[in-house]
């Protein structure tokens, strides 16, 4: 089959890699540069993902994970939450005989990877600062920005949340802001860090550490939107330095950015002509769980596992079904967590104390939450 992907980020390229595996010709287009077109940056960009280790295990078995920088990711082996009450609950990896939750990892570093691979095959086209211009999707036919056409059995929009391939189909959307704004910031640390990333909730928004290497971490601070979106360097220095030196003690801050939070999720995830939706084009969820990236790689498993198995129109059919309900449930999810552990009320926060408290005391119940966590 021959199959046009749009989008040559984390979800578009291990896309790519994983029709590859099964056999399919693959076009890959990226707006901007080749991931690989310049030589890696020493320093840990920004964009961090944390890959659950179910996933990491798809993309040891994809090839592309050998090709990830080692100093590019950083395995963790246990996290913890903290209420605005001040109560805390810990999950490690030991708890159910795994050696870790899985990994930080460097988005540019893993979608290097993903595209030093491709380039390793024949059946594989990738096409950088490229641009569709033309959706004839009757005829499954695509018009690059050089003027060229592209013809494609399936087309895979994997270009995020204001992607051209769903508009291009008629697929709408449905979301909303959450009204905050997420700052990130690179720290070198001066005390070791656990192998353990954390986030503390209080009623301005959660704050979180991400542990990127035994003295580099990144930190994470949730706040509202007018807060951050204007502040100056001094001013999130000064705030972070108020939030964070007293957990993780003296630390130098390498870099910031910050980004709004939104919720957006398309009504459909794909189209009889052709068409299918992955990752951000198909759901944008709050990173509160840092669950994005797995809910994106996870649509790629159970697209190319239905196409194994099915029809092209009945595999798309199911891969709708199956993913629309997982992730409509996870989004509901971040939603309860966001909500329920900033709420001033009384009754959600003692509804979190028992529910924390039983998770706490009923080990089973325990394990399993962090079997999710692995991605089992």
């Amino acid at each position: 089959m021959q199959i046009v992907i749009v989008g040559g980020g984390l979800v578009g390229a291990s896309a790519a890699v994983a029709a590859l595996r099964d056999g399919h010709q693959v076009t890959l287009l990226e707006r901007g540069a080749a991931p690989d077109a310049a030589a890696a940056n020493g320093d840990w960009d920004l964009r961090i993902s944390s890959v659950h280790q179910k996933n990491v295990e798809w993309l040891e078995q994809l090839g592309v994970w050998t090709h990830v920088d080692a100093q590019k990711f950083f395995s963790y082996d246990g996290l913890s939450v903290t209420t605005r009450d001040r109560q805390r609950l810990h999950f490690a990896a030991d708890e159910v005989n795994a050696e870790r939750l899985g990994v930080m990892v460097e988005n540019e570093a893993l979608v290097r990877a993903c595209w030093q691979l491709l380039r390793t095959h024949e059946a594989a086209k990738l096409l950088a600062e490229t641009e569709v211009k033309n959706y004839d999707l009757e005829q499954r036919v695509i018009t690059l920005s050089d003027g060229k056409t592209l013809s494609y059995d399936l087309l895979l929009g994997a270009d995020g949340a204001n992607s051209a391939v769903a508009k291009a189909a008629g697929i709408g959307t449905r979301g909303w802001d959450y009204g905050m704004r997420c700052l990130l910031a690179i720290a070198e640390v001066e005390q070791p860090l656990p192998t353990e990333t954390w986030e503390v909730f209080r009623a301005d928004g959660p704050y979180a550490l991400l542990p990127l290497g035994r003295h580099l971490a990144c930190l994470i601070d949730y706040r509202a939107e007018e807060e951050w979106h204007n502040a100056t360097k001094a001013e999130v220095e000064q705030k972070l330095q108020a939030t964070f030196a007293d957990v993780i003690g003296p630390y130098k801050l390498q870099k910031q950015a910050s980004f709004p939070l939104r919720r957006q999720r398309a009504l459909r995830y794909f189209d009889a002509r052709g068409v299918a939706l992955i990752g951000d084009a198909a759901h944008s969820i709050h990173p509160l769980a840092g669950q994005g990236v797995n809910l994106g790689f996870a649509d790629v498993q159970v697209l190319f596992e239905r196409l194994a198995a099915e029809p092209l129109t009945s595999a798309l059919t199911s891969y709708e079904r199956q993913q629309v309900h997982v992730n409509q449930q996870m989004m509901r999810a971040m939603d309860a967590i966001h909500f329920g552990f900033r709420s001033e009320h009384l009754l959600p926060r003692a509804a979190i104390a028992v529910g924390l408290g039983a998770v706490a005391q009923i080990k089973p119940l325990k394990r399993q939450i962090i079997k999710t966590a692995l991605g089992w």
